[in-house]
């Protein structure tokens, strides 16, 4: 039933942005919502759930309302409807490769609430909750190391060469680390449920705050410190919460945010969802289709200068190959720091099948993380790490220019790191165990 809903509210949206774009966009709107009730259920994959919940928030109402009120961003004027129907086909096109991706698998059972002996086993005890503690706090002590990378709203001062590393080793990765640690003192101390568990995390969580404050840090390291926690609680129980609460804060505080840290420095002002700056990825997509001549097919370049922005300018790879680099934009955009869908750099690689075939790609590796997510997994560094990539989807899937490579990136480490701590011990206790039952 889900998979004929999806594929007939595909054709819907086609045929209705082939007559007005406004129209197309509302039908994905319409399709998200249907797909997210269908994907309410305990057991579905949480990969879907959040893809759904990021094309409703980024791709639907907003550019349904910004055609039909013929908004202008960055000064490039009002853009014809038949680049929005293009824009659309590229994120159709997407959303049936990641569609296609799952034919033939079923939905998990839903899981039964795990036993007390499970929850102590892979819980751990004192010591790893000492150790991930400790972590935290060397992190959140070397964010003090180069103030100046970090107390400051956007942008990086100074033009030192080595300036992108060490705005990861001395920003970036020390406040994803203070948030995983977080994440995983939280998980410890719903498990173990005593004083000193729900302190370590509580001491944690104000370090998290202070660090990782709406002032000087960018919401990617929000969303791929702190959204773990959520896909963790409720990715499989209360889905609807999740699906809300993603939509929410990056509708809802995107904006507010953007007033906080930036309205101080650069004069932004509050504008709303939909039409908030955040929210213009198929403007951005549209524009470029509409403005740019026909690119040199990239067979896989473009993507690669793409991702590769996590490097210095110079090493970019492939710096032709970037479309937000064309004179032809440069000279009609008034921001340079715009941000492509990935989906729409797949399509200036291998043209309509681009996205296709990105979708499949995505869906079919998130099907593995999938399995991974469960509540009562023990909390290692390779189920950190599949909840640290489930919820960096959502700044992904909005375009990796805008820095989705490094936080991920520190994020990745971050969850590594934060298993590895907290699992340190369980091998020995296991082991201790049956010993201790026998000597009793």
């Amino acid at each position: 039933m889900r998979a004929l809903s999806f594929w007939s509210g595909i054709a819907i949206a086609f045929l209705c942005g082939s007559i007005e774009p406004a129209w197309g966009y509302a039908a994905v709107c319409a399709l998200s919502l249907v797909q997210l009730s269908m994907l309410g259920a305990p057991g579905a994959s949480v990969f879907l759930l959040i893809h759904y919940a990021t094309i409703l928030t980024y791709f639907s109402l907003a550019p349904a309302m910004q055609i039909a009120a013929d908004v202008s961003f960055w000064d490039t004027g009002v853009i014809g409807p038949v680049a929005h129907m293009q824009a659309l086909t590229l994120l159709l096109l997407y959303m049936a490769g990641v569609e296609a991706a799952r034919f033939g698998m079923r939905d998990t059972p839903a899981l039964a609430p795990a036993d007390a002996g499970h929850q102590m086993q892979s819980a751990g005890v004192a010591h790893p909750a000492l150790l991930l503690l400790s972590g935290a706090i060397s992190a959140f002590a070397s964010l003090f190391i180069r103030p100046d990378l970090n107390f400051i709203a956007r942008g990086i001062p100074g033009a030192d060469e080595s300036l992108p590393v060490d705005y990861i080793v001395y920003s970036t990765l020390p406040k994803l680390i203070v948030l995983i640690c977080f994440v995983a003192l939280t998980i410890h101390a719903v498990r173990r449920r005593t004083v000193w568990s729900w302190c370590a995390a509580g001491l944690a969580l104000a370090m998290a705050a202070f660090a990782a404050n709406p002032v000087n840090t960018a919401r990617q390291v929000l969303l791929i410190g702190l959204l773990p926690l959520f896909i963790h609680a409720l990715g499989r129980g209360w889905r609807w919460t999740l699906a809300l609460l993603i939509f929410g804060a990056i509708a809802g505080l995107g904006p507010v945010l953007n007033l906080v840290s930036r309205g101080t420095f650069w004069g932004e002002s509050l504008t709303t969802f939909p039409y908030s700056q955040d929210f213009d990825a198929m403007y951005v997509v549209a524009g470029i289709i509409e403005r740019a001549s026909e690119p040199e097919l990239g067979w896989g370049r473009y993507l690669l200068s793409a991702f590769s922005f996590i490097l210095p300018r110079d090493l970019k790879l492939f710096p032709d190959f970037d479309p937000l680099g064309w004179p032809a934009i440069l000279g009609n955009f008034s921001q340079a720091n715009l941000s492509l869908p990935p989906f729409t750099t797949a399509y200036f690689d291998f043209g309509l099948a681009g996205p296709v075939m990105f979708g499949l790609a995505i869906s079919a590796g998130f099907r593995v993380l999938d399995r991974m997510v469960d509540p009562r997994a023990a909390l290692s560094g390779s189920y950190l790490c599949a909840l640290v990539l489930l919820a960096a989807y959502v700044p992904f899937l909005r375009g990796p220019i805008l820095g989705w490579g490094p936080f991920a990136a520190s994020g990745l480490i971050a969850a590594l790191l934060a298993g590895l701590l907290s699992s340190r011990f369980r091998p020995v206790r296991r082991r201790a165990a049956p010993y201790a039952s026998g000597a009793a």
